[in-house]
């Protein structure tokens, strides 16, 4: 109620304030008009004493005028200060909001590990890996891979898959006794299962040996939209999931196509993913063709 007063006392003094201006102004223009007049009627009148009268007149209306610039001042300092005072209440607010939320979800957090407990679920598989450095890019039309200073002597299988931090960035495709070949997600013959977790959506994502992706799902495209966030499924079991993919782009004639979230060119080091069976959980000997 005390805002409102407020409000109503600001509209007051802003009538007041254009109904004062409106005489100011109109007088103003009387005096002038009556300088004017007077030059024109006795106009024998020397020049020195027209530039006193024209002077005294300024020095006139700018007194007029000051104590309507200070009043209008003041009320746009008031004005200032009600809004201050409408937005703090708003961001206290907001804040108090934002206090609930994040309470409540370490309150999930909590309830969420108990359950797991309950549950005897553990938490996914920890995959080890070695860190090799990049000696050699080659960025022809129809391949893109690199040559990584890693190879049998490390341990590196063939097809393993090549990540740095959480993205994905190929898998192994030959393997030497002290080095091997990177076979990046934007070369063509590469295909990757992905999900957009978000929507649930499931796709496939396709090198085409340029610098993005494509997807080759050919229809139900309708969810995918620009700016969906693309994460790798497990499917197929050749790379593990949730591993970043990139972001979905939109071509200037309305194809959408995937931005790989790295770029494999700026990178020095990357980490090769143990994906032996045993690494990934499997000691499942029969028909291993289904785990491979």
């Amino acid at each position: 109620m005390a805002d409102i007063s407020n409000l109503k006392r600001v509209k007051a003094l802003i009538r007041e304030r254009t109904s004062n201006n409106k005489l100011i102004t109109i007088l103003s223009f009387l005096l002038a008009f009556t300088i004017l007049l007077t030059t024109f009627i006795f106009s024998n009148i020397s020049y020195s004493i027209k530039a006193k009268v024209l002077d005294y007149s300024t020095i006139i209306i700018s007194s007029l005028y000051s104590p309507i610039n200070t009043l209008n001042n003041s009320i746009s300092n008031i004005s200032n200060i009600i809004n201050v005072h409408e937005n703090n209440k708003i961001l206290i607010l907001e804040n108090e909001n934002y206090k609930n939320l994040v309470n409540n979800l370490s309150i999930l957090k909590i309830k969420n590990n108990e359950y797991k407990k309950l549950l005897n679920i553990s938490d996914d598989i920890k995959y080890n890996f070695t860190t090799s450095k990049i000696i050699s890019r080659s960025n022809l039309s129809y391949t893109k891979s690199v040559i990584l200073m890693s190879g049998k002597s490390d341990n590196i299988a063939d097809g393993s898959p090549v990540i740095y931090k959480n993205s994905l960035l190929g898998y192994i495709n030959q393997v030497g006794n002290i080095s091997s070949r990177l076979i990046s997600i934007t070369d063509g013959i590469v295909k990757v299962p992905s999900i957009i977790l978000e929507k649930d959506f499931k796709i496939i994502v396709s090198g085409n040996n340029d610098k993005y992706l494509e997807i080759l799902n050919y229809d139900e495209l309708s969810l995918v939209k620009e700016g969906d966030k693309v994460f790798t499924s497990g499917d197929g079991n050749k790379f593990p999931e949730n591993l970043f993919v990139g972001t979905v782009m939109k071509k200037s004639n309305g194809d959408l196509i995937i931005k790989p979230s790295i770029d494999i060119n700026n990178l020095n080091y990357v980490y090769i993913l143990n994906w032996s069976l045993k690494d990934r959980g499997i000691d499942i000997k029969d028909d291993p063709i289904y785990y491979d």
